[in-house]
């Protein structure tokens, strides 16, 4: 029986930690990549810990950095024939404006930009599974999202949230208009909201928004029921031919109504393609 090979972004922490964890105890193959190499070291003790015959290494990247993506991808598709499953769960609320070395706004670069690039880069290696599966982590934020295809740099009118909307919403676009591109391969790909979770994400944000994370904690779901989507979308044969969708609880909803446009998706995913030089 070959191994199932699952990719997880955003490990060290919260849901991506909690994913982790899980796809261990199922026998996953795991390739854990953050930014934070300290946590991501830890979660890999935690697995061996628990499961002393599980199989797991941890890839240090910054989403933001399109050279260490690039870095990243050339080393999975070094040491694996294969990817079972691609989860990108990395995210970041920022504390303040930034732009990052590529030119990019940082929550745009890390949310949207990296994913779509190291997707791309890795979908080959996921077309090598029997049925391959990308889950892209969004947010019930998207909601509140739009799309500029040169984002929030004017630091006068930046606001964190907003740009961590349009983000989401871009995830979103990207999942469906990936979809459509993949129909005639084994390919699924799926984006969820995990709900609200008491991790170490939104503590990087400033001011009020930090306040609002903080004062909402005891009422936030824990990282292992957020992760249970993910787990769900990964793993149930209920969804093994499902694709191009969006969940929430395990189950399907409506995304929102801007989510639905093909011109803009198309657009979006021509426009991220010549951001990230593809």
């Amino acid at each position: 029986m070959i191994d199932k090979i699952a990719l997880i972004t955003g490990a060290s922490s919260g849901i991506g930690k909690a994913t982790a964890l899980e796809l261990a105890r199922q026998k996953y193959t795991l390739i854990l990549v953050s930014q934070n190499e300290r946590r991501g070291t830890q979660v890999i003790r935690e697995i061996y810990k628990e499961l002393p015959g599980a199989e797991a290494e941890f890839m240090p990247c910054d989403l933001a950095d399109f050279s260490a993506v690039r870095q990243l991808a050339a080393k999975v598709q070094q040491r694996y024939s294969h990817l079972d499953v691609l989860i990108n769960n990395a995210g970041i609320l920022p504390g303040a404006h930034e732009i990052t070395p590529d030119g990019f706004e940082r929550s745009w670069a890390t949310n949207h930009l990296g994913p779509f690039l190291l997707t791309n880069l890795l979908l080959d290696l996921v077309k090598q599974a029997p049925a391959g599966r990308i889950i892209n982590v969004s947010s019930e934020a998207h909601r509140m999202g739009k799309i500029a295809f040169d984002p929030e740099k004017n630091e006068k009118k930046y606001s964190a949230f907003t740009a961590y909307c349009n983000s989401k919403l871009a995830n979103v676009l990207f999942t469906y208009e990936l979809a459509r591109r993949l129909e005639s391969t084994a390919v699924t790909v799926n984006a969820l909201h995990p709900g609200v979770i008491a991790s170490s994400f939104g503590q990087t944000g400033s001011g009020f928004l930090k306040f609002m994370f903080q004062l909402g904690r005891p009422f936030m779901s824990t990282p292992e029921k957020g992760a249970s989507t993910v787990i769900y979308l990964a793993t149930s044969p209920n969804v093994a031919q499902t694709t191009g969708l969006y969940f929430k609880n395990k189950k399907t909803v409506k995304s929102s109504k801007l989510s639905y446009n093909q011109a803009l998706a198309q657009q979006l995913y021509q426009e991220s393609e010549a951001q990230v030089k593809i």
